[in-house]
């Protein structure tokens, strides 16, 4: 009972110390504490001059970016009425947009709920073809029918999704908590990572090479093609891949499972699990398919006669219906420890 009363007591201490921090950040004008919790201000800010280049960094708020009717990048962003969170700056061709925090913790105190969840808006005029290097601690990110030079988004817990862009360099996404979608884009190049969250990616044409890592969460990719070659990383979490077309194709993963439909590699095709099964449709490769599978069945179509290959072909535990042969232009490699391999070819 007494241990009870010390907590009650120490919880009702703590309370009166935040509330004298409160009263002292208000100067004693309780009026104002319940004003700062409800009201806020639309800020709107208009560049002066021909922007190509975007550097965001903010700490808790979303941002989106997209391509609207203006002549010149505008921001708009919600401010409390007694000073402003953003630091604004044009410098030649770059709009920097940086948070602060101008009144410490006790800010943090007083105005929790404050400021409504809207987002950092950034609109660019069509002739925008810049770069785009944007962060946020905690907030989504959203960039949308537009075109750039390249693209880097980051934050560490919120999602980032890329829709209708078209980037003549790189597009780098990374987060730490967070999905990452992308969706009816084109670029040289996609690398995106992310700690907890899947990664999906569709309708979308690079000119180089995609480069996924996902530690816990699925990878999806449909309807995309790559120049170059692309690779999947995962640690748990599915790998399906839907009418992709690249050179080479890897994909690698501790545990889950793979399904790849109407995949098709102008070279190579490998892919390796410590468990998970492997669904494989009308998988094609010019050069070789390598399959690893510890622990799970490997099953499925490829293109091609079976004459076509040279066969590698081991499962210590289970059944295996192909044939380990030397004969065939191209190579085929399947092995598991225990799970079943069941492989039709469609000619």
């Amino acid at each position: 009972m007494k241990k009870i009363i010390l907590i009650a007591g120490g919880c009702s201490l703590i309370g009166l110390i935040l509330m004298g921090i409160a009263f002292i950040g208000i100067r004693g004008n309780i009026a104002e504490l319940s004003t700062r919790n409800v009201e806020s201000e639309r800020k709107e800010y208009t560049c002066s001059s021909d922007i190509q280049n975007i550097e965001a960094d903010i700490t808790s708020d979303n941002i989106e970016v997209r391509t609207g009717d203006v002549d010149h990048v505008t921001l708009t962003y919600y401010n409390r009425p007694d000073y402003s969170e953003y630091e604004i700056t044009e410098s030649g061709d770059t709009l920097r947009i940086k948070y602060k925090d101008l009144n410490g913790p006790i800010h943090f105190v007083v105005n929790i709920g404050y400021v409504p969840d809207e987002p950092v808006t950034i609109i660019v005029p069509e002739s925008f073809a810049g770069k785009l290097d944007l962060e946020s601690t905690s907030g989504r990110i959203l960039t949308e029918s537009m075109s750039v030079s390249s693209l880097d988004l980051s934050n560490t817990s919120g999602g980032i999704s890329v829709q209708d862009t078209a980037s003549d360099g790189k597009i780098n996404l990374t987060t730490t908590s967070g999905s990452i979608h992308v969706e009816n884009t084109e670029s040289t190049g996609i690398t995106a990572s992310n700690t907890s969250g899947g990664i999906s990616i569709d309708d979308t044409k690079v000119r180089g090479d995609i480069t996924l890592n996902c530690n816990s969460g699925s990878v999806n990719l449909g309807t995309v093609t790559a120049e170059g070659d692309i690779k999947v990383t995962t640690t748990s979490g599915t790998r399906t891949l839907t009418d992709v077309v690249a050179d080479n194709i890897t994909t690698n993963a501790t545990s889950g499972s793979l399904k790849a439909v109407r995949v098709s590699a102008n070279d190579s095709i490998s892919s390796s699990a410590t468990s998970g099964t492997t669904r494989l449709e009308e998988l094609y490769a010019g050069r070789s398919i390598t399959i690893n599978a510890n622990s799970g069945s490997v099953s499925g179509s490829i293109i091609g006669s079976e004459e076509d290959f040279a066969i590698i072909a081991n499962t210590t535990s289970g059944s295996c219906n192909l044939n380990s042969t030397k004969d065939g232009e191209k190579n085929l490699e399947i092995s598991t420890t225990s799970g079943t391999v069941n492989i039709s070819f469609t000619e």
